[in-house]
């Protein structure tokens, strides 16, 4: 494991910080006092020369006004390391400080000498000490690089010399830096100097497909297999090596495949590194850069990457990078460590992908590629220009390859894309919504919590335990703005946690034991992930699930347990409001204080909004506790590398719910309403879309009427909305424009397969290989093949015709003596009208139909049964809409009965068992929301009438919903008037 990924080199990066235009340099250079001109090896001239031009950015005119910021930024750090470069042998020192007994002191010192190659080789670099001396070919500071390597060689990076300490000082960091002053300082350099280096290189990197050849060899992997290919690649180029090229060609096409577990680019857009921690903002940003500046250095050469599956490389930039780029940052939830590096910003990253992408345009196999490239590198720009403008926080070579883009009317700036997106591989998802991102950061037995290496990101403890990331067009410096040193690291947003102390780095690296992590999508639009969350360090564990719709990101938690005795508290948010943000928190309608140190406990609350953020809502109500906090951080709390010791202040408002503590069973509920005015969050709270179906710790569903959305994470098999299944899974479902998408997935990774059943019924239009309908009328039941889904989604449209609900509660009432009584539990349902008191009996029965978003064009209420009673053989039953649905099958009597509404329809009942149907479209609303009751009595004196309940397993009473289009508007029939039947003859039953 290596200390800094390649690529992470302070604000700009040494190699992506310069100009080069060799042929007007060549001649400006002098070579030192007796040194011979290194050997002709005209065959790389070429190669070595377009090197220099993608590290530094070719040939710039230093007077434009796009390169101020970062040639004075180039100039002073150079100025700084030449100033400050005190060869001292007896120290083992090339600088005061940086002893080079430490490989991390030896990288840093090479990193400093091509710093000062890169100032020396780029046109409009000056000294910034008050000297007026260029930099840009000045023989001296050229000496002092020659001078410089030749130290570093002879005291530490030679043949003679063991590796020790951080494998990848010797074989990346250093060899990168080594390589790429030399090709800078090229013509300074005699053939003895450059073949000592090379030497050396070879002997610390003999092969790239393998690392740690100081300790034990193991196969190098992701961004460290492409790091290793380029030292090799470009160590060829310097010495004129055709083998040490074709080595590191050969070397890289095991980075190409998808790969299905470990460090790489994963099928599903996922990019992981060291094993099991989510990397594609850093780790993955190294691969692509450097893939993209491979390709482009050997692209028609005889050296060429020609691999077929160097295509995944390209393909990479829609379905890894672009979902976590974002107005120009880089998504912290894929940064790793990298979170708390003062030095490298989330913009600074960003800047990164955005370098990549375009030099991936310059290889890319075709037009429509590249110009697609071009199109979502200046989207990236131009939306990142209002925080971070990128002359002031890109690289030269950077400013370079995006002129020519910005410059160009013909090329459009592609919009932010919104949508859902799902990575199981790495237990993260992205979805975007209208000026508005949010990501979401999981663990399981796959992921790990987090990652804390070498004095780096010490506090991370629960970024993996479902930490929810909002990112708002209206605030993009959220996260860059010092949030990780001042946030309070125990009151994370989406966490639910026991906050109790930790020691630095604890739990770093490690894997909970649980595999439910992860969750269904549909299309690239809607989606849902849920986790089966075990506390580091705590018995706490807990049911969690996000549900992402149109506008909104539906939150619930149910089975919070167990805990050591800290407080256990479920975050909402807990908001970066910079140095002197005064947001106005309000609740049900109510401002409150604005004072730093408010903090309240506000019961019964039911929607909050915080100013320029967005709103919450609580299902039910809530007791929330809210803050309005000063809180202060240095970045060397969270990194003993490179962070500072300056004290940092922050404005932060909180709004957490509290467990208390060693809860039982403890559940939450809420949802996000991301960018929402106050206005809006209020009319969103009076009439709310989202529905809570179930939150238990067995199934967590909701139902959203704007979207049609309805989604379920069973944990268990179950039942939940309409959906029922045969094994733990995630489904979600879509209704809408007459049609049904079903995607099915298995976090787990454990089912071969499983059985969905869904209350809809409807007509196959398209499927996966992985679905098969085994019935399609009057309900749904698909099985969907799982093995190898590697918890990806399995998709299924249907044009809906019906749905058929079962009865959710049933039972019948009778008068008189029994009119006390209750019959709810009873296996069957009577009915009856008799003039004597104690033998009339009515059946009440409920149905819900959450499950059915609409619009109904018809509904049918079907009943089982026959006559028994001695006195005939026929009578007729009523149906009558019933208001009220409240009652419960515990609570049902006579007494208690709700009243009668209006009659619906008749059928007729015989002695031989059959359906009776009712025609109760009148009671049933076009687009239903929820319960819906009837009875079934007779208007006049009859007969006894037996039905079978909702506990008979074969003849249960449905609720039939016709969802396919009226012939007219006017489709609901008026009910109809009740009128008298004569009595029938015959006894009482």
């Amino acid at each position: 494991m290596h200390d800094t990924p390649a690529g992470h080199l302070g604000r700009r990066g040494f190699l992506a910080a310069a100009a080069l235009a060799l042929g007007g340099l060549a001649g400006a250079v002098q070579l030192g006092p007796g040194a011979a001109p290194a050997r002709a090896d005209d065959a790389y001239a070429a190669l070595r020369a377009l090197w220099a031009e993608i590290v530094t950015g070719g040939a710039i005119d230093p007077t434009d006004d796009a390169y101020t910021t970062a040639l004075k930024d180039l100039s002073t750090s150079a100025t700084g390391q030449w100033n400050s470069l005190s060869a001292d042998a007896a120290a083992n020192s090339l600088w005061p400080g940086l002893t080079l007994t430490t490989p991390a002191n030896m990288t840093s010192s090479y990193k400093q000498l091509a710093t000062m190659a890169t100032a020396y080789a780029t046109p409009g670099t000056t000294a910034t000490d008050g000297t007026a001396r260029a930099l840009y070919g000045n023989p001296a500071l050229g000496a002092a690089v020659v001078t410089g390597l030749d130290f570093l060689h002879a005291q530490v990076y030679n043949t003679d010399t063991a590796e020790s300490g951080n494998w990848w000082e010797w074989e990346i960091g250093s060899p990168a830096a080594l390589t790429s002053a030399a090709v800078l300082v090229h013509p300074l350099l005699s053939s003895d100097q450059l073949d000592g280096y090379l030497a050396a290189v070879d002997h610390f990197v003999p092969d790239p497909a393998f690392n740690k050849y100081g300790s034990a060899r193991s196969t190098s992997t992701g961004a460290n297999r492409v790091d290793l290919c380029q030292v090799v690649a470009v160590r060829g180029i310097l010495g004129g090596s055709s083998e040490r090229i074709a080595t590191a060609v050969t070397a890289l096409s095991d980075a190409f495949p998808y790969v299905t577990s470990g460090d790489g680019l994963y099928a599903d857009g996922s990019f992981v590194q060291h094993t099991t921690i989510p990397y594609t903002g850093t780790y993955g940003m190294v691969l692509l850069r450097d893939l993209a500046a491979l390709f482009q250095l050997l692209a028609g050469s005889d050296w060429a990457i020609t691999d077929p599956l160097s295509a995944h490389v390209y393909t990479s930039v829609d379905t890894a990078f672009r979902p976590w780029i974002w107005n120009g940052l880089c998504m912290d939830a894929v940064r790793g460590r990298a979170v708390s590096r003062p030095g490298e910003t989330d913009f600074e990253d960003g800047n990164f992908v955005i370098q990549a992408v375009l030099r991936a345009a310059a290889s890319a196999p075709t037009t429509a590629q590249a110009d697609h490239f071009r199109s979502l590198a200046k989207g990236w720009i131009t939306r990142g220009e209002a925080y971070a403008p990128y002359a002031d926080t890109a690289s030269v070579p950077a400013i370079a390859l995006a002129r020519p883009v910005l410059d160009d009317a013909s090329v459009t700036a592609a919009a932010e894309a919104a949508g859902h997106v799902q990575f199981p591989a790495m237990d993260r998802v992205v979805h975007r919504g209208d000026g508005w991102a949010y990501a979401l950061a999981m663990s399981s037995a796959r992921i790990a919590r987090y990652e804390s290496m070498n004095g780096e990101n010490l506090h991370g403890w629960h970024t993996g335990d479902g930490m929810g990331y909002l990112y708002l067009a209206a605030d993009p410096a959220h996260f860059t703005d010092a949030y990780w040193p001042t946030a309070d690291p125990h009151r994370l947003p989406g966490t639910t946690v026991e906050t109790r102390t930790l020691a630095d780095a604890a739990g770093a690296g490690t894997l909970p034991t649980a595999t439910w992590v992860g969750g269904a999508s549909l299309s690239g639009t809607y989606g849902c992930a849920g986790m089966d969350f075990q506390q580091y360090g705590s018995t706490l564990t807990a049911r969690k699930s996000w549900f992402f719709l149109d506008d909104s990101i539906a939150c619930l938690g149910a089975g919070i347990s167990g805990g050591s005795g800290g407080e256990v508290v479920t975050t909402l948010e807990n908001r970066n409001l910079h140095a002197d943000g005064g947001n106005t928190l309000t609740v049900d309608g109510t401002a409150q204080p604005g004072t730093l140190g408010w903090t309240d406990t506000l019961t019964g609350a039911s929607w909050a909004h915080l100013a320029e953020v967005g709103g919450y809502l609580f299902p039910g109500g809530a007791t929330v506790q809210a803050a309005r906090t000063a809180r202060t951080g240095a970045w060397r709390d969270i990194n003993t590398v490179s962070g500072t010791t300056d004290t940092l202040a922050r404005h932060y408002v909180s709004l957490c719910l509290s467990h208390g503590t060693a809860p039982a069973a403890a559940s939450y509920a809420y949802v996000l309403l991301p960018g929402f005015t106050k206005e809006r969050t209020a009319t969103r709270a009076a009439a709310p879309t989202v529905t809570v179906l179930s939150n238990t710790a067995s199934v967590q569903a909701v139902r959203d009427s704007a979207s049609g959305v309805i989604a379920a994470n069973f944990f268990t098999a179950g039942s939940a909305g309409g959906i029922t299944v045969s094994a733990p899974c995630s489904v979600i479902t879509r209704q809408s424009g007459g049609h049904l998408v079903v995607g099915v997935c298995d976090p787990s990774r454990a089912a071969t397969s499983v059985t969905v059943q869904l209350v809809l019924g409807g007509t196959l239009i398209s499927a996966d290989d992985a679905v098969t309908v085994t019935q399609s009328t009057p309900t749904l039941t698909l099985a969907f093949d799982l093995a190898g889904a590697a918890g990806a989604t399995r998709e299924a449209t249907f044009a809906l015709t019906s749905a058929t609900l079962p009865a959710v509660a049933d039972g019948y009432v009778r008068d008189g003596s029994y009119a006390a009584t209750g019959y709810g539990t009873a296996t069957t349902l009577v009915v009856k009208n008799a003039t004597g008191s104690g033998y009339t009996r009515q059946s009440y029965l409920a149905f819900d139909t959450s499950a059915v978003l609409g619009p109904i064009s018809a509904a049918t209420l079907s009943a089982y049964g026959r006559v028994s009673d001695g006195g005939g053989d026929t009578t007729q039953l009523t149906a009558y809409a019933v208001a009220d649905t409240a009652w419960t099958e515990s609570a049902l009597t006579w007494d208690t009965k709700p009243a009668l509404g209006a009659a619906l329809s008749t059928a007729t009942a015989t002695t031989t068992r059959a359906t009776l149907d009712f025609d109760v479209t009148a009671h049933v609303p076009a687009t239903p929301s929820g319960p819906l009751s009837f009875a079934l009595a007779e208007d006049a004196p009859g007969l006894a009438v037996i039905l079978t309940s909702r506990e008979d397993p074969t003849t249960p009473p449905t609720l039939h919903l016709d969802l396919t289009a009226p012939a007219s508007s006017s489709h609901r029939p008026h009910p109809i008037p009740r009128r008298r039947r004569p009595r029938p003859r015959g006894g009482r039953a």
